[in-house]
Order: C-alpha cells, then structure tokens, then sequence
C-alpha cells in the first residue's frame, strides 16, 4: 500500500522514488517483508492515542508496514543517513564502546543507536514541525526494525556484506544461488520460510508470541537490544560458518528460533516505542 502522506511532505515521496532504484545493489537492511513483518506487529499493539497520532502524521489511510522501507529507499539521495542503518561491533566483543563503534562522519552520519535517540526524541517533540515529526516516524519505525537485523550489528565483513555463502531460493530447495550472509538474513531467510509475509505475521501474532507470553521483550533500552542482536549474530548468524559455504536446511532450522525472536521482538518493542512517544 503507498503511503498517504500529507501534501506538505512530497518531498519526500520524490526522494523514495530516486531511491527505489538502489535498494537491490546494497542490501543494508531487513529486506521489505521484514520490515513490513515488524511494523504490522506494532501496528495491531498500538494504544488508541498512539493510533490516533500516526494516522495525523502519516493520513489516515497509511499504516506502519507501508512506510517501514522509507529510509532505505532515500538513502542513496540522502547520504548522510548512510550510517544510520547500523553499528560496527567486532564479533568477539561482547560490549558497545560508542567512541570506537559509533564515529560521526561528516558525509555517512554515525550509528543507528544515536539517530534511533534522535528520531524518538523529535518524534516525542510536539514543538517541532510535523514535516520533521512525520520523518522521525518513519525513521523510527525503520531502525527499530534494523535493530533487530543481527547483522547491522557487526563490523566484520561490513556486517556480512562480503562474506559469501550459498543458500535457496525457495522453499522446493532445487534452486541454489551465490549471495552473502547478510543478504540470507534480510531476505533469503524469510523467503524461504514464507512467501507471503502476512503468513509470517499471523504465526509470530497467533503461535510464537502467545507461546512467549513470559518474556517481557519491552523492557530494556536500545542499546539493551542492540547487544542482543550482536550476541545472535556471534553465537547463531556467524557460527560455524566458512566463507563460500552452502546454507542448507539445517542451517535454516538452526538460525529460526532467532529469527522468529528477532521478529516478533521487533514488533513489540517498535510498538513500546511508538506507544511511549506519542502519548
């Protein structure tokens, strides 16, 4: 569904279009369906009020799965978000040092952990300007969702970019592809498993989630999840794992429990987020 956005913010509608045409050359994110899984968890754990606001921000036909991918489709007109996406963590280190892992660059920006803060803290801001609030919006619901990615929290290989496996590329397994490992967790992973990723949603909604019920996954701050995620891309995402190895179904039944977390985690926390902002 296309975003119905105010008139005021076409801008930024020019800028997706320009972007469209680079997502596919440098894979920096949950594919699409991923992010769309994410955002329409949130959207079905949005109170009333939070409801009320985004459809102010956004109009009142567009949800969060329709603007998820925004700031990966603006990324190559807008180059300062470039490093927004993720954070650079070696894999052997177990915590975050923001003075060697979250650097600004004056062209490419700093990390994902820094601009998430801003992002919340504009959108909670009623002094600024809706155009700005409506941005940080749609810039929230995308790095909460890139949070998740355990890839974009790690520095080898530019967060798995370059580091070349094999994998399916669908579910019948009779069609093998060369990729790399961050492309298997933003897209090959979900794909293989569902094609539609409205399936996937109804799972993580109706089985996974219930099924989780003692885990509070809203508690801690992003920086909390953040380390969570690097912890999966080091001890599942990497393990074992030799460069131009081929991805097989035991690999997939390994890395699916994270997966389905990460997901429905997502959700839930952008929702926590979102809720919390705009009360």
């Amino acid at each position: 569904m296309s975003p119905a956005l105010p008139a005021s913010l076409k801008t930024l509608l020019v800028l997706l279009l320009i972007g469209q045409t680079t997502f596919i050359a440098d894979a920096r994110a949950w594919g699409p369906d991923g992010h769309s899984i994410v955002a329409e968890i949130a959207q079905r754990r949005l109170s009333p009020v939070a409801v009320a606001k985004v459809q102010d921000l956004l109009g009142a036909n567009a949800s969060l799965a329709s603007i998820a991918s925004w700031a990966d489709d603006v990324r190559e007109a807008r180059p300062e978000t470039r490093n927004w996406h993720f954070v650079n963590i070696p894999l052997a280190d177990a915590a975050y040092d923001p003075a060697r892992q979250c650097v600004q660059d004056e062209r490419k920006g700093d990390c994902i952990l820094n601009e998430l803060d801003r992002a919340i803290a504009t959108l909670a801001d009623l002094d600024q300007d809706k155009a700005r609030r409506t941005e940080a919006l749609m810039f929230v619901v995308h790095f909460v969702g890139d949070l998740h990615q355990p890839l974009h929290t790690v520095l080898e290989d530019q967060g798995g970019n370059f580091f070349p496996v094999r994998f399916f590329t669908d579910p019948t397994g009779r069609r093998i592809v060369d990729t790399q490992l961050h492309k298997v967790w933003d897209v090959g992973l979900i794909d293989y498993l569902y094609w539609n990723w409205g399936a996937y949603v109804s799972y993580l909604v109706g089985t996974w989630l219930p099924a989780h019920q003692d885990i509070d996954f809203a508690a801690g701050k992003p920086a909390d999840w953040m380390l969570e995620s690097h912890r999966i891309a080091s001890q599942s995402a990497y393990a074992g794992l030799a460069r131009g190895m081929q991805l097989d179904a035991a690999y997939v039944a390994r890395v699916r429990p994270d997966l389905d977390r990460q997901l429905a985690a997502a959700g839930v926390r952008l929702a926590s987020v979102l809720n919390n902002a705009l009360r």
